[in-house]
């Protein structure tokens, strides 16, 4: 008997691109508002693992537009996740995004200085992605209500 498998996507018009540099995160950061025209502020540390804070940065386009949040992986020489190929920091993309503007955002990052390596990640090839999401959206919003 054939068994049907019902998978749902726990996160919805999110995309993730992973980012592979030897940039700080400031650096990263700063190339980000020049290039792409987003407005990244640093908020406060992110707790992915027990022990290690990451840098977090978030930009809200506006209402009806992209929010995106720069999140850094590894913290004093330590990765919370492990994502192959190897990954130091995560940009979330939340709301739609047309195909089009996904593609000219990652070809953009490509291009940036002692960037090594973009690329679209795929959900299903990470199997603790959804936690970690959940984590972060969790800190975006604490930080946004702690600053209203």
């Amino acid at each position: 008997m054939k068994k049907n498998k019902l998978v749902i996507a726990p996160f919805d018009d999110i995309h993730l691109i992973g980012i592979n540099t030897t940039l700080a995160d400031y650096k990263l950061a700063y190339y980000f508002n020049e290039l792409l025209h987003f407005n990244l502020v640093r908020l406060k540390e992110i707790l992915l693992d027990a022990v290690n804070p990451y840098t977090f940065f978030y930009y809200n386009a506006g209402e009806n537009r992209n929010a995106f949040n720069l999140v850094a992986l590894k913290s004093k020489d330590h990765l919370c996740i492990k994502i192959n190929p190897h990954t130091d920091y995560l940009l979330i993309i939340r709301n739609h995004i047309t195909e089009e503007r996904l593609t000219q955002i990652v070809k953009m990052i490509r291009d940036i200085k002692d960037v090594t390596h973009a690329f679209l990640l795929d959900f299903s090839k990470i199997p603790t992605i959804d936690v970690l999401l959940e984590k972060i959206e969790m800190h975006e919003r604490d930080c946004i209500q702690q600053t209203n």
